[in-house]
This record gives structure tokens, sequence and C-alpha cells, in this order.
């Protein structure tokens, strides 16, 4: 559990009396840690649980505590890099809860993202500084928002080293890459698609009218959540179009391997017809001859070179 107060200059100072902060962040909260903001803040435990549920959907919900006051819950879903295999990197979804108690806030998830971690360290600022826990939450949801375009165009830059490899594709890693690629923007494309309308609607709730600070950061996380929307539309199209392009060049590629393979089983089968010919107990052609074997030699190498011309004259090899 880490506890922050925020300045009037929108600093964040790390703080052990977190009962009182402005922003208390829970990562993978013990039991212990759930009892206390339980007994302190009166947050029902399931708003904090759920948070660590993987396969938690985007959702938004309001109750009072014991002394009346409002708690708000929105989780939301950020993007989080995991690697299946060496060579095969693949991206998940992960529950952020965000809930609000007067004039505490609290972040709970089983992992700390990497933006997180920038804010608190004071290391984000989209245009000015934080200075109300609305401005916190609204940086919050930008970076978030961010965090997908990021992760987007890292697997665009996968899709197109894919697209370079393609034409000596034959192996089954290239179809593992794509299956971990296609996974990652599902996963994508169902938060973006939950989280939007969700962070939309709950600032629209929150921020005040006057507030030109939060008007800005909220036009700003509606058009890159919408960016967002495009372009995981546009990269589940291309992995679409992508796979059906490996399936045929894999295919293709394939039916090449075989073509050559057979070309080159029809020039061995002749000197194998040719001895068997030689070889029989019967009466055959200059058998007596002392150069015998070297005129079949011959005789076998010039029908494999003319075979071996008619076969390129078709591309068969």
């Amino acid at each position: 559990m880490r506890s922050f107060n925020l300045s009037d200059k929108g600093v964040y100072t790390q703080t052990k009396d977190w009962k009182a902060a402005d922003w208390i962040h829970v990562e993978n909260p013990s039991n212990e840690d759930v009892e206390d903001l339980v007994a302190i803040f009166g947050i029902p435990k399931d708003y904090i649980m759920d948070s660590l549920d993987e396969y938690e959907i985007p959702r938004q919900e309001k109750v009072k505590n014991g002394a009346g006051e409002d708690i708000n819950l929105l989780i939301v879903l950020f993007p989080k890099m995991r690697s299946v295999q060496e060579k095969y990197t693949e991206y998940h979804t992960y529950p952020l809860s965000i809930i609000r108690v007067n004039d505490t806030l609290i972040t709970v998830c089983k992992e700390t993202p990497s933006f997180l971690t920038h804010i608190m360290n004071n290391e984000s600022f989209k245009n000015e500084p934080a200075t109300t826990q609305h401005h916190i939450i609204l940086y919050i949801l930008w970076e978030l928002t961010r965090s997908f375009i990021r992760h987007l165009r890292e697997i665009d830059g996968i899709i197109e080293d894919l697209q370079i490899q393609i034409t000596s594709a034959t192996h089954n890693e290239y179809f593992y890459k794509l299956i971990a690629l296609h996974k990652s923007l599902v996963y994508f494309e169902t938060s973006i698609n939950k989280n939007h309308p969700l962070i939309t609607e709950s600032i629209h709730e929150a921020v005040l009218g006057d507030d030109v600070q939060s008007q800005e950061l909220l036009r700003d996380i509606t058009d890159i959540s919408n960016q967002a929307e495009v372009m995981v539309t546009e990269s589940s199209k291309m992995i679409d179009q992508l796979s059906e392009v490996f399936s045929s060049v894999i295919t293709n590629n394939l039916n090449n391997i075989m073509k050559v393979l057979t070309s080159i089983t029809i020039v061995l089968t002749i000197p194998t017809i040719m001895a068997g010919f030689w070889g029989m107990n019967v009466d055959l052609p200059f058998e007596n001859h002392p150069w015998a074997f070297g005129i079949t030699s011959l005789i076998t190498i010039f029908i494999c070179f003319l075979t071996v011309y008619w076969l390129k004259k078709k591309d068969y090899f």
C-alpha cells in the first residue's frame, strides 16, 4: 500500500499516514489491507477484490457507506504485455479499480502498471499538473488510454515484421505469433469498447462545467480513445488478412517444395531404370562392347539432362 498527498502545485508526495492521504494505491492487496480499507472507509469488499479478477469487466457503481458518504467505483481495464514464450509476445488486459470516498482517491489493482508509476513519480503531465481529485482521475484515464495506443503501435510493428517474413514462411512459429497477436487484439478491442463509453459517462458526471483543465483533459481522453478504437479495428483487420495470406503463402511454398522434390525423384529414377534394363539376363545392345558401361552411363546422363531441361522449361525446378 502506497499513499500520496497532492500539493497545491500538483506534486505527489508519498506519506506514511495513509488514512489521511489524498491518494491511496494498493497493489495486490492482502487480507489485512482489505480489512483496513473496509473498516476505515466503509468500502464494500467486492469493490476491492474485483480488481484481482483478470476477467472482470468495466463497470461503474455508487453506494453509501455506514456514515452516509458516497462511494463511487469505476473499474476500467488497462493493457499489459505478457510474454508467453521467448519468441511470442502476448498482451492482456487487467482491471483497475478507481474508488472515490469524499476527498480520498483509492486505486486497486493486482499489478501496478507503468503509467501509474509515472504519475506517482510526477513524470506525467498532459497540460498542467493535477491539483484536484478529479484531475488525478483524469490523468490516470488519459495515461491508461495512451497505453493502449502505445501497445497497438508495438503490435503494428510486429505485423510489419511478419509481412516482411511472409515470403519465406514455412514454419509454425509465424502462426503462433499471429495467434498471440490476435488474442491480444481481442482483449484490446473488448477493453477499449467497454472502457470508452464508461469513462466518458463517468467523467461527464464528475467534471465541473467551469473547470477548463478538466474539460481539456476530457477532450484529450475522448480523442485518444477514439484513436484507439480505430487503431484496434484496423489492426484486427490486418491480422485477419495476414492470416489468410500466410496460409496461402505457406501452402504455395510447400507446393513448390513438393514440386522440386518430385522433379528430383523423376530424374533419379532414370538411372535406376537404365540399370534395371542392362542388368537383365538377356541379349542387350553392345553388351559385349569394351565401352558398354561408359556408353550406358553417357546415355543415362543424356536422358537425365533432357529430363531436367524439360522439367525446367515447364517450371518444375
